[in-house]
């Protein structure tokens, strides 16, 4: 069957059916099966057309629900994720935005950290031979080490 674009959905106001349709959803149906949210974007990357641009307008907006739906995931019910995205003063749910603000503030720190990992191991050395040019890269046919943060941290995370 044809591919429409995405559905014309929002979860800033509801984070826990956000959690629920990344795994099991009928947002988007295929051949009669519902996709999970968490699937979208291998759909409508590859397809072409208007569901192609439906998906460069949501794109960004799903990548935020990936990063709170992947952060949900790691706690072991509702429960738990709120007690730590909760307000300790008013016990109030943070919003959808301030779990943002705040997941991109942890990830900046543990990119720094395991940065900082990366280089101890190595002996602040990226492009020693037991690093096998995991912290490399070719530019214009030119090999250049890796310098910013996040970018060492991902390889790091990598080996």
């Amino acid at each position: 069957s044809k591919l429409r674009g995405p559905p014309l959905i929002h979860f800033s106001g509801d984070i826990e059916r956000l959690c629920r349709e990344w795994k099991a959803s009928n947002l988007l149906t295929v051949n009669g099966r519902g996709i999970p949210v968490k699937y979208w974007g291998e759909f409508f990357k590859k397809s072409k057309g208007r569901a192609h641009s439906a998906w460069d307008s949501i794109k960004v907006e799903w990548g935020n629900w990936k990063f709170i739906a992947e952060e949900w995931e790691r706690f072991s019910d509702a429960d738990a994720f709120w007690s730590e995205y909760s307000n300790p003063e008013t016990h109030n749910k943070l919003s959808y935005q301030q779990i943002l603000n705040r997941l991109v503030v942890h990830r900046a720190k543990k990119a720094v950290q395991d940065a900082a990992d990366a280089r101890e191991f190595f002996g602040g050395n990226l492009d020693c031979p037991d690093a096998n040019g995991a912290f490399q890269y070719v530019k214009h046919g030119r090999t250049h080490s890796l310098s910013k943060d996040d970018a060492v941290a991902k390889r790091w995370r990598e080996l």
